[in-house]
């Protein structure tokens, strides 16, 4: 009886025990979360497993290289709307997490990223007449990276790179555009 008592007590640490260890896995970080005393702590914690007390936590969060699709509708410089799809590869900083979360939480692309990302595509795109679009997509993603780089730099989040995928151009633009060439083909002759 005296030992099954032991037996009992000891699977019951071992189990409490291993509820108490949290892994940071490869390309995560973690914080550690006291909710008796000083609440979140500046720590980042890297690979490797941890102890912790039961009623604390370790609250994880992903500090890889994400890709974000936005699909956005612009006018260019001439008023002519545009459909582009761009991507932008983004991440927060690891040493930095700590004021992430705490400046503006995990889900820093919804909140914070994505309207710069919008407003800086807009902005830099309007100075493009359509006719040049595509022939300057790169130009115009080194400029677009370049504002959201510099609307996000005190925000802990780094910039990767911004690329244009697909570009529509209104198809009612598409198709004057065979005719007004023919047109200024034919003035110039």
């Amino acid at each position: 009886m005296r030992h099954l008592t032991k037996a009992i007590l000891l699977v019951a640490v071992v189990l409490a025990l291993q509820g108490c260890s949290t892994t940071v896995e490869p390309g995560q970080r973690g914080l550690r979360w006291y909710p008796l005393t000083e609440g979140l702590a500046p720590e980042t914690l890297k690979s490797g497993s941890y102890w912790r007390a039961p009623w604390n936590q370790i609250n994880l969060y992903n500090v890889r290289w994400r890709r974000y699709i936005e699909t956005v509708d612009v006018l260019s410089s001439d008023n002519l709307p545009i459909t582009l799809k761009t991507v932008v590869l983004m991440r927060p900083i690891p040493e930095e997490l700590y004021f992430l979360v705490k400046e503006i939480g995990p889900d820093f692309y919804p909140r914070v990223a994505k309207r710069e990302l919008l407003t800086a595509i807009r902005s830099v795109v309007s100075h493009y007449p359509m006719a040049t679009i595509l022939e300057h997509s790169s130009e115009i993603a080194g400029e677009v990276e370049a504002v959201v780089v510099e609307k996000l730099k005190d925000r802990h989040v780094q910039v990767g790179s911004v690329t244009m995928g697909d570009i529509e151009l209104a198809k009612v633009v598409l198709d004057s555009v065979p005719r007004k060439q023919g047109k200024e083909q034919e003035r110039e002759q």
